[in-house]
């Protein structure tokens, strides 16, 4: 019998390329409202330059592990130290963030130090935006009966912000950050510790998410069901079949009154 439902965060209950990408056309477009550029084509480097020179940080070992992602790193605060590698990107960041820019603009033969600056600044705030997808609402409710959990990937303080910005955080009963417990998906450590904090076995678990490697993976490794949602984003892995496969997560309420 099923008992609890656990949640990835990111592209399952909330919006988060969109998002981004809204930001990176934002700073995009500023930049245009002083230089001649080719606005897509800034965006697509800048999408570019951030995963190149996340991979120079000092300690992209340790973001590998937890799931952190470049994109995040151009917006996160980690002012939540729990491990000295979040330290070391809270020194990090300011200069990532700025080089992006940079090169991105050095690639359209612009040099502009200032506005690189502004721009990096621009993305924190225009980032800052927290839609969900519009069946969460109506699919909580439904599933009043059963324990709820979030296991995601991500820093302490970005996955909470994420979390409070949506009006999420109060809606579930136990949530599971890599961040905070130095092991993340499709590792079975953060599926055991969310099964330990609702006090279920891994047996009543549906696992649910978007991403077959990081979730469909993780709830076969820690002998939980799954249900992936296709959000567009992380195309269908045979490798990694979900029990359960929707384009809506509404469309999983029938499955689970039948388990």
């Amino acid at each position: 019998m099923i008992q609890a439902i656990l949640f990835d965060l990111d592209e399952t209950l909330i919006l988060d390329h969109p998002v981004s990408l809204h930001a990176l056309r934002s700073c995009a477009f500023y930049a245009a409202s002083w230089y001649s550029l080719d606005i897509p084509h800034l965006i697509q480097t800048a999408e570019t330059m951030a995963v190149r020179l996340w991979k120079s940080s000092p300690v992209f070992e340790y973001t590998q592990r937890i799931g952190h992602s470049a994109g995040e790193g151009l917006w996160a605060r980690y002012e939540v130290q729990t491990h000295p590698a979040l330290k070391t990107l809270h020194d990090w960041v300011p200069d990532f963030r700025v080089a992006v820019w940079r090169e991105s603009l050095e690639a359209q033969n612009i040099h502009d130090d200032a506005l690189c600056e502004v721009l990096a600044h621009r993305y924190l705030s225009e980032r800052r935006l927290y839609p969900r997808y519009p069946e969460i609402d109506p699919l909580l409710k439904a599933l009043a009966g059963y324990k709820l959990g979030i296991v995601t990937n991500g820093v302490p303080d970005l996955q909470r912000e994420k979390l409070e910005g949506f009006g999420l955080l109060d809606r579930f009963q136990a949530v599971a950050v890599s961040g905070e417990l130095d092991t993340g998906k499709p590792q079975r450590g953060i599926f055991d510790h969310i099964c330990t904090e609702l006090g279920v076995e891994p047996s009543a678990c549906v696992m649910v998410g978007d991403n077959p490697e990081r979730d469909i993976a993780g709830a076969a490794n820690a002998g939980m069901k799954s249900v992936w949602v296709e959000r567009g984003f992380k195309p269908k892995d045979p490798q990694h079949p979900a029990d359960l496969e929707v384009s809506n997560l509404l469309e999983m309420l029938p499955w689970l009154e039948a388990q």
